[in-house]
């Protein structure tokens, strides 16, 4: 049997087709090219707006920038396994299977001041304990010792007074890195006694000064108003910890930040080459600052748990990686490497000491 066709059902086939052809095909919203898929082949923008509620906006930036994916776990598993060999493979151009260095940057260090904020762990602390009869009595037989074989030296005991006013300080101070305040033992009536007698025994001191004839004779109110500031200060911090950590927590992150390109500039220094190129410094120094905060937050989670010597066993592991990360990333031999990598870390840690310790002083003279 023949059945009659309608003489417009083909026309509205390919009518269709080609209505969904040209839905298919979009205008690019930068140039106006066609555009099939997510990205313009002609300038590469998106075709997106971008035009979503706030809320949206920040969840998918949050989303991108610290969301785990494939790509993150293996650089990660890399990085641990075969130091410098992710740095080295994504400047050269093979960057698709990892994660920038820039995003895993922020997610690790993001990752390891919210470690510190949970555990409640603190950068510094100075711990105050009391001498022991037997720590006083050694002492005490030390420094007798050390007068009878210089006793031109330690005429007028001078290692223990400051005009004629002895220091009463018996006590032990130790600075304790990566610590709960829970564990610092501060005593505090040893150490205020201590303060008081560095107090008095400044001030008798300032005063001697400000009574011999000088040419430019001091201000021995301004310099005990400046040494009283900064005992305070000081004391402050010994009893409170909290309050210099603060400033540590608000300030490290930009700082380490900012080391990135210091740590690049200071590897060009000592290694050059066609392999060597500033880009590529800057790459390692990326990668290399997110696996120390790595290592960092595994030392600290370790020392939590009581595992013996956490904190040697996280200084070892940061130098030997730095180390592993140069000689794979720039191809030299070992002494080189060696060379380059200890006046680096020398030039690093000096930069980073010398912008801490300012930051640590700035919270002293404030917390006075």
């Amino acid at each position: 049997m023949i059945h009659d066709q309608d003489p417009t059902e083909g026309d509205i086939d390919s009518g269709e087709a080609g209505a969904l052809g040209a839905a298919a095909v979009a205008a690019c919203l930068s140039c106006g090219a066609g555009v099939v898929g997510p990205f313009c082949p002609n300038c590469g923008q998106k075709n997106d707006d971008l035009r979503r509620s706030s809320f949206v906006l920040f969840t998918e930036f949050l989303r991108d920038t610290f969301g785990f994916d494939s790509r993150m776990w293996r650089t990660l598993g890399l990085m641990a396994a075969a130091p410098g060999l992710v740095p080295t493979s994504y400047s050269h151009g093979r960057r698709s299977r990892f994660t920038p260095p820039i995003r895993l940057f922020l997610v690790v260090s993001f990752l390891f001041f919210l470690e510190l904020s949970m555990t409640k762990t603190m950068f510094v602390a100075v711990e105050v304990t009391r001498k022991t009869a037997a720590q006083l009595a050694e002492e005490k037989a030390a420094f007798e010792e050390a007068k009878r074989e210089n006793p031109e030296i330690f005429e007028d005991e001078e290692f223990i007074a400051i005009e004629g006013r002895k220091l009463t300080c018996p006590i032990n101070i130790r600075t304790r890195f990566f610590v709960r305040p829970q564990d610092v033992k501060v005593d505090h009536e040893a150490w205020r006694q201590c303060a008081d007698s560095m107090r008095a025994a400044a001030e008798a001191e300032a005063k001697k000064e400000a009574e011999r004839p000088a040419e430019d004779p001091i201000d021995a109110q301004a310099a005990i108003s400046a040494f009283e500031r900064a005992t305070t200060g000081i004391s402050a911090v010994i009893e409170d910890p909290r309050t210099l950590n603060n400033d540590i927590n608000t300030w490290l992150p930009r700082v380490m930040f900012l080391m990135t390109p210091v740590l690049a500039f200071l590897i060009a220094l000592f290694i050059r080459g066609r392999n060597a190129l500033l880009f590529d410094n800057l790459v390692l120094s990326l990668y290399s600052h997110a696996a120390a905060f790595a290592i960092a937050g595994a030392g600290i989670l370790a020392a939590r748990f009581n595992i013996p010597h956490a904190g040697a066993a996280t200084g070892v592991a940061l130098v030997l990686y730095f180390i592993f990360a140069m000689k794979r990333a720039y191809g030299r031999g070992w002494v080189k490497t060696l060379f380059a990598a200890a006046f680096v870390a020398m030039l690093y840690l000096t930069i980073l000491s010398t912008i801490v310790t300012s930051i640590v002083g700035r919270s002293i003279w404030e917390g006075a």
